[in-house]
């Protein structure tokens, strides 16, 4: 009962650790104090320019603002600390699962394949003061397809994505 127990819990672990929506990678200037940085502001052209449609645009700059507030970071219209810009994209991915079954001593094999769009969000944080890129974040593999979850799925990305931000100096 006790390995029961022990192996409904590993996975439990396994199935949470898989639920996220984006594969994420960060980077970031080592040099820089990210603890002097206390207001931010968003590139209004890099937004303007973002080749997505409105209603994900202001999803997504309200998750940011959401995940900065949380974080202490307060939102100003100049002389900001650090200037948040915003990159998106989109292409189309195949998904392939590989099905195996087997009968006594055969065994068969088939796969589903399914397309689907796959999204890109690059966070870049700028220090505004030497204007000099030091935190990027960036999130891949999100599948925006389904516009109804689109609402949920576009902030959970945020999150993930500004998760290790700011990274603690050492």
């Amino acid at each position: 009962m006790k390995n029961l127990s022990l192996l409904c819990a590993l996975l439990c672990v396994f199935i949470l650790s898989s639920c996220n929506t984006v594969s994420v990678t960060t980077d970031y200037d080592k040099s820089a104090n990210f603890s002097s940085y206390k207001t931010y502001a968003f590139h209004e052209k890099g937004i303007t320019k973002l080749k997505i449609n409105d209603l994900d645009k202001r999803r997504i700059v309200a998750a940011i603002d959401a995940e900065m507030a949380a974080k202490g970071f307060t939102k100003v219209t100049s002389n900001a600390d650090l200037v948040v810009n915003i990159l998106a994209s989109s292409s189309q991915e195949l998904y392939v699962n590989n099905n195996y079954g087997y009968y006594g001593y055969w065994g068969n094999s088939y796969a589903n394949v399914s397309e689907y769009t796959s999204g890109k969000i690059i966070i870049d944080i700028i220090d505004d003061k030497k204007n000099i890129l030091v935190w990027q974040g960036i999130g891949s593999g999100l599948n925006v397809d389904n516009i109804a979850a689109k609402s949920e799925k576009i902030p959970q990305a945020i999150n993930e994505v500004l998760t290790k931000f700011p990274p603690l100096n050492k």
